[in-house]
C-alpha cells in the first residue's frame, strides 16, 4: 500500500492509511476471527469426547476391580468410589447424560459425547468399548447394543 500524502495549513506533509484502507483491514481481521472461533469450539469438543472416552475406559478399570474385591458390580460406582469420582469428571467435561446399569455379574455405562453427530461411547463387562445407541439390560446381561448405532 501506498502512503497519502496529506497537505495541511501550515503547509506540513502527513502520511499514514486512509480510513477506508483501515476498515478493510478490520473486517479482514474480523472474518479471520469468526472462522477461527467456530474451528476452535469443534476442536474442543473433540478432545473433551477423547477424554470422556479415556475415562470410560478407566471407569471399567475402577468397576472391575470393584468386582474383584467384591464380587459383584452392584455398588461399583456408590459416593466416595474411583468409579464415582471418574463420573463427577467426565459430568465437567460436558456432554449428554450418563446411563448406568449395574447387575450382579454384569454392567454397562454409557455417556453422551459432546461433538454433534457423535452420539454415545459405552463400555460394558463383555470388554466392549465403543459407539452405541443403547445400554441394554436384557434378561441380567447387561451390555451395549452396538448394533444399533
Amino acid at each position: 500500500m501506498e502512503y497519502k500524502k496529506i497537505k495541511t495549513k501550515k503547509n506540513r506533509l502527513l502520511t499514514g492509511f486512509t480510513l477506508i484502507e483501515l476498515l478493510v483491514v478490520i473486517a479482514i481481521i474480523g472474518i479471520l476471527a469468526s472462522i477461527l472461533l467456530v474451528n476452535l469450539a469443534a476442536t474442543r469438543n473433540k478432545a473433551k469426547d477423547g477424554a470422556i472416552k479415556l475415562e470410560m475406559a478407566q471407569i471399567r478399570a475402577a468397576v472391575e476391580n470393584f468386582s474383584l474385591s467384591n464380587s459383584t458390580y452392584v455398588g461399583s460406582c456408590a459416593a466416595g468410589t474411583d468409579c464415582a469420582t471418574l463420573k463427577a469428571d467426565i459430568s465437567s467435561k460436558g456432554g449428554g447424560s450418563l446411563v448406568e446399569n449395574f447387575a450382579i455379574g454384569a454392567y454397562c455405562v454409557q455417556y453422551a459425547l459432546n461433538a454433534p453427530g457423535g452420539g454415545s461411547w459405552c463400555v460394558d463387562s463383555t470388554g466392549y468399548s465403543g459407539p452405541t445407541a443403547t445400554c441394554d439390560a436384557v434378561a441380567n446381561n447387561f451390555d451395549c447394543d452396538a448394533t444399533d448405532v
